[in-house]
């Protein structure tokens, strides 16, 4: 077999959990010219698929990519993939023929024990990075000047029709309504009263609790986030740095405050989620021009866990300060410890959710949100004993001149209600390959 008359990168990846990787990974792939193949971006209803992704990968890939997490380890198509291009590397006697992309943690298959990976957990876009790279300099992987008739393929398979209609674009943005007016460092660290966030600088600290002494220094905050602070030596960025530690600091005090408990996730923001002794069932919400109600908590009895809505939260500056939150599931089993497994508990991330729409985190979390903020339009949050951040609810909306066309956004969720998310038969299809049954037609 000749390698140099190869041109393919096929990408194999769990089906249908990992498609949005793969999809958004073959158009980039295929816009910056490479040959790219995979199941979610090539086959059609009819097509004889087992066939043409074995004679794929057999014949014409240069580069089998493996979309790597746990998920995808247990995959039995996926596997089956593996050694495929196992079998095909040895005929070729060519090393690195397999190269993992890590999406997570993973327990490595025999086939690609030994494979260096490509980390794409931290971020996709350094991640592509580094594979660009690798398949342009280290393999010489061939390429058009940029395959545009693929990408354009990829975008109709894939692609959902625009309308006219203006569409309502819910953010997870809180803007902050009000800064502090004032910041201050006391040289001696031990001697900043404790209760109120505190950052350490130097051999001292710097807090919005107002310090008495000759040896106390301050800054207007806006000063401080426009032009740093010259008598600390505190660049402008280093000096958001710090007032973003003191205000995550602060937001975390609220939340905790809230009743709400703290697990630490593999991201540096802990997860802030609702315990048992949160409240139960639906939650409405009414703001001016958005209303509906969804529970934050609750029970799988086919799973034999309970479930917790909670949010990562961390204060940005740009393009005006706001507060950024993420949504999180925490599983338990007693409604107040996460699961010991980690292992178990990515896997019911991954399957327990995986049916959930756009609209149901979106309610989830405005659902929160307007528990969390006692049915107002503010949430302060105490920086010092007389100054706050204050917060604006509901979250940021924009206004987006078309919209998207998507049928399945129309009718109602089929794990509505709440009450019991499970459906039949959903512990078995964690476990399906997605390969065993042809794809449907489009």
């Amino acid at each position: 077999m000749d390698v140099s008359a190869r041109n393919v990168v096929f990408i194999t990846h769990a089906n249908p959990e990992d498609n949005p990787f793969a999809i958004w990974l073959g158009a980039k792939l295929a816009s910056a010219g490479y040959e790219v193949w995979a199941d979610v971006l090539r086959l059609r209803g009819g097509q004889d698929w087992q066939r043409l992704l074995e004679e794929t990968i057999r014949l014409r890939a240069c580069k089998v990519l493996f979309a790597a997490n746990q998920v995808a380890a247990g995959k039995q198509g996926v596997r089956n993939e593996l050694q495929i291009a196992s079998d095909t590397e040895k005929k070729l006697g060519a090393s690195d023929f397999i190269i993992p992309l890590r999406l997570d943690d993973f327990e490595k298959p025999f086939l690609v024990a030994q494979a260096q990976y490509i980390d794409f957990e931290q971020s996709w876009a350094s991640g592509l990075k580094e594979l660009l790279e690798t398949l342009q300099d280290t393999y010489k992987v061939p390429r058009a000047t940029g395959n545009i008739g693929t990408w354009l393929d990829l975008q109709l398979i894939n692609g959902k029709k625009l309308t006219d209609a203006t569409e309502r674009l819910i953010s997870t943005w809180l803007e902050v309504r009000r800064l502090p007016q004032w910041i201050y460092y006391n040289p001696d660290f031990e001697s900043v009263p404790q209760g109120y966030p505190k950052v350490q600088y130097k051999d001292g600290a710097i807090t919005c609790v107002k310090q008495k002494g000759r040896d106390c220094v301050s800054r207007r905050i806006s000063h401080l986030l426009a032009s740093g602070w010259p008598a600390l030596e505190l660049a402008a960025n280093d000096g958001w740095k710090k007032f973003a530690d003191i205000a995550n600091q602060a937001f975390g005090n609220v939340l905790r405050d809230k009743g709400l408990k703290s697990h630490e996730m593999a991201s540096p923001q802990p997860a802030w989620w609702v315990p048992a002794t949160g409240p139960q069932g639906r939650l409405s919400f009414k703001w001016p021009g958005i209303s509906g109600s969804r529970q934050i908590q609750g029970t799988s009895t086919k799973r034999k866990v309970r479930w917790h809505f909670g949010i990562s939260a961390s204060v940005n500056g740009v393009p005006f300060p706001h507060f950024r939150l993420k949504s999180r599931l925490i599983f338990t089993q007693d409604g107040s410890h996460p699961l010991d497994s980690a292992a178990r508990a990515h896997t019911l991330r991954r399957s327990f959710a995986k049916g959930w729409r756009n609209a149901r985190w979106r309610d989830m979390l405005l659902s929160f949100l307007y528990w969390f903020g006692d049915g107002t339009t503010v949430i302060d949050v105490p920086v010092a004993p007389d100054e706050a951040l204050v917060l604006s609810l509901p979250p940021l909306a924009f206004d987006c001149p078309v919209g998207v066309e998507d049928a399945a956004d129309i009718s109602q969720d089929e794990d509505d209600p709440d009450a019991e998310f499970d459906t039949a038969g959903d512990e078995e299809a964690e476990d399906e390959d997605p390969h065993d049954d042809a794809p449907e037609q489009s």
